[in-house]
């Protein structure tokens, strides 16, 4: 019996049948992995499925229709891996058009649009899930944005900070804006203090410079304790302040973790120094890609609402 190849699903973005034809759900989900790269049904179980079950089976699905493709991802940090999922190339070229429909702003001559691997994606990844599963309605904390590591690859290209994501995180009225560096303990003192430097060479030199925060975010007590040791001596900046925490600790309660600067000044991430952002922004949750407005908290078009990052963008 011959096998025929089945046509892609989305051929000509939206408005043909196959894609209006799909799921709200699996839309957002697919727009969101054009710059959220990979997830996990455990993840998108929590941005828009609901439940494990639901998750598998929808992705299972977009995976037959050609439209993800599933796989396993390990690494010697991490040798026992997860099972992710990834838009195809052909899918992301077509909803890049959809996202994009004037073309991505190009990258400077000789520089190449990357990410890290897959299994640090994930852990970054793993940050998020745990403030969005954390959001407290009563106290009136939570996340408001996250912008994962694809969507910020064209912030300050022509200088050297290139964050593992974005987090705003709202406290009432007001915003903290923060910097997510994941460390899986790869990277040397010298280069995890040339990271915060570079964002101080970009922040702390706008004159309406506010407080941003770059937070280290590592596996283990020794490995913060390696890492305040080779930042040790460093003071804040204008406007951009080094912190360091466990991913434990943010799993377990990200909003009232704690982060210790080089310095050993102590603060939990509600306490973290504000930054003004304008209007109050809604609180992210369980579910939020059900929502068609909550995408653009979750892309790179949160850049352009918050005022320093817009004026260091080019």
């Amino acid at each position: 019996m011959t096998t025929v190849a089945r046509a892609p699903l989305v051929r000509a973005g939206p408005g043909v049948a196959a894609w209006t034809a799909l799921p709200e759900r699996d839309r957002a989900l697919l727009l969101w992995l054009v710059q959220g790269d990979v997830v996990t049904a455990e993840l998108a179980a929590l941005l828009c499925y609901g439940h494990l079950r639901i998750a598998q089976r929808r992705l299972a699905k977009l995976v037959g229709y050609g439209l993800l493709s599933g796989f396993w991802a390990a690494n010697r940090q991490r040798p026992r891996g997860r099972y992710a999922y990834a838009l195809t190339k052909q899918t992301r070229q077509q909803l890049e058009r959809l996202v994009w429909p004037e073309g991505k702003r190009k990258l400077p001559d000789g520089q190449i649009e990357t990410v890290s691997p897959v299994i640090h994606q994930l852990a970054t990844h793993d940050v998020f899930a745990s403030f969005l599963r954390a959001v407290d309605h009563e106290r009136d904390v939570g996340i408001t944005s996250w912008v994962p590591e694809r969507a910020l690859i064209r912030l300050n290209y022509w200088a050297s900070p290139r964050p593992d994501a974005l987090a705003v995180i709202g406290t009432g009225d007001a915003s903290i804006v923060l910097f997510i560096e994941r460390d899986l303990g790869t990277e040397r003192g010298g280069t995890l203090w040339s990271k915060v430097k570079s964002y101080r060479d970009v922040y702390d030199s706008r004159p309406e410079a506010a407080p941003v925060h770059v937070g280290l975010v590592v596996d283990t007590p020794r490995r913060a304790a390696s890492v305040r040791r080779s930042l040790r001596g460093d003071t804040d900046g204008k406007a951009v302040h080094a912190w360091v925490t466990i991913a434990s600790d943010l799993a377990t309660s990200p909003y009232d973790a704690v982060w210790l600067s080089p310095s050993m000044d102590v603060a939990r991430t509600v306490d973290l120094a504000a930054h003004w952002t304008g209007d109050r922004w809604d609180l992210l949750a369980p579910g939020c890609l059900a929502d068609p407005d909550a995408l653009e908290m979750l892309d790179d078009r949160v850049i352009g609402f918050v005022p320093l990052l817009r004026a260091a963008a080019r």
